[in-house]
């Protein structure tokens, strides 16, 4: 073979090679790799939490669990929450957002969260089941309260109205609102001869 021909190969092949070199970028370039505080992600959660008789007491549900190992909380999509606080009542909570905090054992719900209040399964309750639509709800897990400082709208029965401020303590069934708004709409009046 031609030595020239393979000289003007090998020429050709190194301007390729720098010509490469060159248009290739920096090759210094750091990669920035970033810690996250994240310890832990699931999908598709389901709890179970049961009394020391085996009874369970709630069982929670969730579409996404990602918990952040620095502040110690737990941030929960799409959670719906069964909870049987005695015998008479279950109390159903659903929330498109929830984070609940381990250190002070407090839950935050927010974005479309609804609470309702239903008879258990023999059907016995000492009231009425409730209805109430918030933008943010609060649990205190200690003391089995659920409160809310943002406007709420409350529907009990055949009854609705709105307040500032709502307070539920889950042990004893009682209930606390605070500024009520009343919307009263009285059946349409007729127009009938007394005689």
């Amino acid at each position: 073979m031609n030595t020239r021909f393979l000289f003007v190969i090998s020429l050709l092949i190194a301007m390729f090679a720098v010509w490469f070199y060159r248009n290739q970028g920096d090759l210094d370039s750091v990669i920035n790799m970033s810690t996250t505080n994240i310890e832990y992600e699931a999908a598709d959660i389901l709890a179970v939490q049961t009394n020391e008789d085996g009874i369970a007491e709630y069982s929670l549900t969730a579409d996404n669990l990602t918990h952040y190992s620095d502040q110690n909380f737990d941030k929960l999509v799409a959670m719906k929450l069964n909870w049987r606080p005695n015998n008479t009542q279950n109390v159903t909570v659903n929330a498109d957002e929830a984070v609940m905090y381990h250190e002070q054992s407090k839950v935050v719900m927010t974005n479309n969260v609804l609470f309702s209040s239903q008879a258990n399964d023999n059907g016995q309750v000492s009231k009425p089941p409730l209805k109430l639509v918030a933008s943010e709800l609060i649990g205190d897990l200690e003391q089995k309260k659920v409160f809310s400082n943002k406007p709420i709208k409350v529907t009990q029965s055949a009854n609705s109205f709105e307040s500032s401020k709502f307070v539920a303590d889950m042990t004893t069934g009682d209930y606390e609102f605070s500024n009520v708004v009343v919307t009263f709409m009285p059946p349409a009046r007729k127009d009938v001869p007394l005689f």
